[in-house]
This record gives C-alpha cells, sequence and structure tokens, in this order.
C-alpha cells in the first residue's frame, strides 16, 4: 500500500506559539505487531513485506463511521462534535470536528493533572456549562516504580476550549483546542505478582470495555496517545507484562484509523516487558546448568524483538528519506549537536526509540554475561560460547548503550520545543537519568548526568508554563474516562 501521508497548514500562534506545534506529516505503512507470549515462537517477517506476517490479523481499511463506545461519560447536551472525515491519525496535532453545520479544527493537547482538584469552584454556576481549570494542586508527574501491590490506573477528561467567548482562548477563526487531563499512578507491583492474564488485571475499565470501545472520537485519540503510551512505559519501569501486548490491542483500535511510525513502534516496544520479567527470573536464579538454555532461549526471543526493530527504523529511513538531520547551533557539551526532525511526532518516536533500547540492550547484555559465566557443575566454554544466531554481542556493550543515550539526549530539545504532550518525555527522562546513574558507578558519564538533570529542570519549567496557558482558557467537558 501506498504509505498514508496528511499536511494541514501551519497556523500563526502568536504568544502561544511555544506551546502549540506545528501541523505534522504522518506515513502509515500498514504494519501491526502480534503480540507475544511466553510460548510463542516469533517469525520474522522480511523487509519487502515491511515486517508483517501471516500471523497478523487482516487490515480493515474500511472507512464507516462506528457508534461511540460504551463507557463512563459525560456529555454536553448543547455541543455535539462528530469527527470529520477522512480521518487523521490520532497523533496528527490536530483533529477536525463538526458540530451542526459548523467545523472546528481543534489542536490536541494533553497534560497529567490531579483531576480532584483541577476544576475551579466559583460561588456560581459557570455559564454555558463552562469552566476554569487550576493545576495548583498538582505536582509533577512521576513515573518512578512503586512495585507495590496496586493495579496501574488511568483516568482523563476530555475538554475542548469554548468557541467564540472572547476570552481570546481561540488560536485562530473556527480553531480551538482539544484538551485530555489524565492522571495515573506508578503501576503494578513486579515481584510475585500474578501473570497479567490473571485476576489481578481485570478491574482495568480500558480492557473491560475491549479494543472496540477505542475506535472513534474521542476514545480513540485517548487510547491511541495517553493511555497505551502511559501504560507501555509503566509496564516497562515495573518490568511487569501488560494485556495491551495482546494481538487485538495492537489492531482493533485502529480498524477505522490510519496509522504512524509511533504506534508500530509501541507494538513492538509492547513486548517488551514480559522479556524483562523473564530475564529478571533468569537473573535471580541459582547459576545451575539448567540456567544457561534458559537464558539462551530467551535470547532467541530477543533476537527476533530486534529484527522487528531494525525493520522498523529501516522502514522509516526508506520512507521518509530524511526523518532527522543535524539541527542548528552549537554543540551540548558533553553530545555533538542537536538533531531536528521533520515532525514532531517523527521526534518522539526516535526518542522512544533509542530510549527503549537503552533497556533492551541492557537486558540482553545481562543475559549474555550468564551465558559467558561457568554454571555449577560444567566447564565447557564451548557451551558458553554457543549464542544464538544473529547476535553480536559487541552491538549490547555499554560503549554502544551509551551512544544510543546520546542520541535521545540530542533529540529532546527539538522534543521539548514542539510536542503538545511535555508530560511523555517524563518516561523516556527516567530512563536515560538511571542509565547515566550505574555509569556513573564505574567513573563514566558524569557530565551526561548534569546535563539531562539541567534538562529535566527545563522539562518542569515548560509543564509550569503549559498548566499556566491552560488556566487562562474556559472549556467544556464532552467526556470523561473513569
Amino acid at each position: 500500500m501506498q504509505p498514508y501521508r496528511s499536511d494541514v497548514a501551519n497556523v500563526g500562534l502568536g504568544a502561544a506559539e511555544v506551546l502549540l506545534i506545528s501541523s505534522v506529516s504522518q506515513y502509515d505503512y500498514g504494519r501491526e505487531c502480534s503480540g507475544y507470549e511466553r510460548e510463542t515462537v516469533f517469525i520474522v517477517g522480511t523487509q519487502e513485506e515491511k515486517g508483517r506476517v501471516g500471523s497478523h490479523p487482516p487490515r480493515n481499511i474500511q472507512q464507516s463511521r462506528v457508534a461511540q463506545p460504551t463507557a463512563s461519560t459525560q456529555h454536553i447536551a448543547s455541543l455535539d462534535l462528530v469527527e470529520t472525515e477522512p480521518l487523521q491519525p490520532a497523533w496528527h496535532e490536530t483533529v477536525a470536528l463538526k458540530s451542526g453545520a459548523d467545523s472546528y479544527l481543534f489542536r490536541i493537547v494533553a497534560q497529567h493533572a490531579d483531576l480532584a482538584s483541577v476544576i475551579k469552584q466559583s460561588g456560581s454556576p459557570p455559564q454555558g456549562h463552562e469552566l476554569s481549570l487550576s493545576f495548583l494542586d498538582t505536582q509533577p508527574l512521576d513515573v518512578t516504580p512503586t512495585y507495590r501491590e496496586e493495579n496501574f490506573f488511568l483516568k482523563s477528561m476530555c475538554f475542548v476550549n469554548s468557541l467564540g467567548t472572547g476570552d481570546g482562548s481561540t488560536v485562530g477563526s473556527g480553531e480551538g483546542l482539544c484538551l485530555f487531563l489524565y492522571q495515573q499512578n506508578s503501576s503494578t507491583m513486579y515481584a510475585n505478582e500474578a501473570h497479567w492474564s490473571g485476576a489481578s488485571a481485570l478491574s482495568d475499565e480500558v480492557r473491560e470495555l475491549g479494543p472496540a470501545a477505542y475506535q472513534a472520537f474521542p476514545a480513540h485519540h485517548f487510547f491511541a496517545r495517553v493511555y497505551r503510551p502511559s501504560a507501555v512505559w509503566a509496564a516497562l519501569l515495573n518490568r511487569q507484562p501488560t494485556f495491551l501486548c495482546n494481538p487485538e490491542w495492537t489492531v482493533v483500535p485502529w480498524e477505522h484509523y490510519p496509522r504512524t511510525y509511533l504506534d508500530d513502534l509501541l507494538d513492538v516496544v509492547v513486548l517488551l516487558p514480559s522479556i524483562y520479567s523473564r530475564a529478571d527470573q533468569i537473573l535471580l536464579a541459582e547459576a545451575t546448568p539448567n540456567r544457561e538454555p534458559i537464558a539462551r532461549e530467551l535470547l532467541d526471543n530477543c533476537v527476533n524483538i530486534q529484527a522487528q526493530f531494525d525493520i522498523w527504523f529501516d522502514v522509516v529511513q526508506q520512507e521518509t528519506r530524511s526523518p532527522y538531520w543535524v539541527g542548528e547551533g552549537s554543540a551540548y557539551v558533553p553530545f555533538n549537536e542537536p538533531l531536528s526532525f521533520a515532525s514532531p511526532s517523527l521526534c518522539l518516536a526516535h526518542v522512544y526509540y533509542w530510549t527503549v533500547l537503552i533497556g533492551f540492550h541492557q537486558c540482553i547484555y545481562a543475559l549474555l554475561q550468564v551465558i559467558d559465566k561457568p554454571s555449577k557443575g560444567t566447564s565447557s566454554p564451548a557451551m558458553a560460547a554457543n549464542l544464538p544466531q544473529g547476535l553480536d554481542p559487541r552491538k549490547y556493550q555499554p560503549a554502544e548503550t551509551r551512544n544510543l543515550a546520546a542520541l535521545a539526549c540530542r533529540s529532546l530539545d527539538f522534543a521539548l520545543q514542539n510536542i503538545s504532550q511535555p508530560d511523555l518525555l517524563i518516561a523516556p527522562i527516567w530512563i536515560i537519568r538511571d542509565f547515566f546513574s550505574q555509569m556513573n558507578a564505574v567513573g563514566l558519564c558524569e557530565l551526561e548526568s548534569l546535563w539531562i538533570d539541567e534538562f529535566n529542570e527545563r522539562l518542569q519549567v515548560r509543564t509550569r508554563e503549559m498548566s499556566a496557558w491552560l488556566e487562562d482558557r474556559r472549556w467544556t467537558m464532552i467526556k470523561r474516562f473513569n
């Protein structure tokens, strides 16, 4: 199929320019990635097939609309917004909606907030269901894994800013903002936790509703832009498998929507928490002769997942020609010049790609150490050297992982300046800071640690500025996701 592309003219933003970003060009190469379970044997597709294998469900490319999902919602009777066709990817920075005969262009923004206190209370009811927001009691999003016995949860409210109110909230004629405010915890306990298919996961409302509930606006945008990336990062950080790796969760929500490179990347990333969980069990096990073949089997799975990452990266390079380049400005200390990208979404996808590979390559490196060390009861070096075909140990050395961290850091400034969901950078920054901290323990990456700490402070400043910017506007709630 031909790659999907959408272009929307950039709109002058005045004082809000730092917070609203230019429209993006996105491509869809039609590859869904199957879920993964422990007994699954990976079959990697060819590059000509763009990673698609026979186990993938067929794509439904019809453009018919579906009914709104049944969920905990709050509708404003006077504002019935319907997305116009052709449908754009959820990661597109704008969404075209119509209410009766009127059409509007809304720019999509999302931010973490304390939902219990974010709606500002006043002595009189807001006129026309309009309300104001207050982030005074909102603490910065903390993705540090807690390892407590609690299920991952994420709840959200969807708002549109009031059009034609004369408060300066509209960016241009017929253009407004679509805001997702969300609140999440730091995910689930990992140690001794039941498998994701157990009863502990059944309380998640997203899973109970099923993937078909997220095929129309605003539910699809909530799932694709807010819930899935947040849940996947929580699973990665807690090394806890997630139900989102099931094939239907990588296919059904997109039956009526074009996909982006970021959607396809997350299809592969969602396989890793299960790998991390199994790796931890192996690394904590006693060094017996049985441990080496188990580690080698898991490395086979890792080789196949690495191949899927490689295919994703190659396809992006081929279809976008130049997804990123060395930007203007002097080199960072201790990094080279910053990188610029063809679009904010492509930037975020590459930040996620390089950051995810940091943890993935550290996992592979640890498994290689298990095979390299002779176990009790055997002293055969030939057995220890029997690595899976296609696995090059040099690729997973700490020095190579350090290069991945540098690429991610060189991309962060562009992301901070251009994406409309700065909270999406918090988990990658946590991963990078943790890696540099580990390297500090052996006397390396001291300057890198200082740089990422300074960037984290700039991210917090950007978040506070965005909160103040949102507080200046009037909003109407159109849906609630509990």
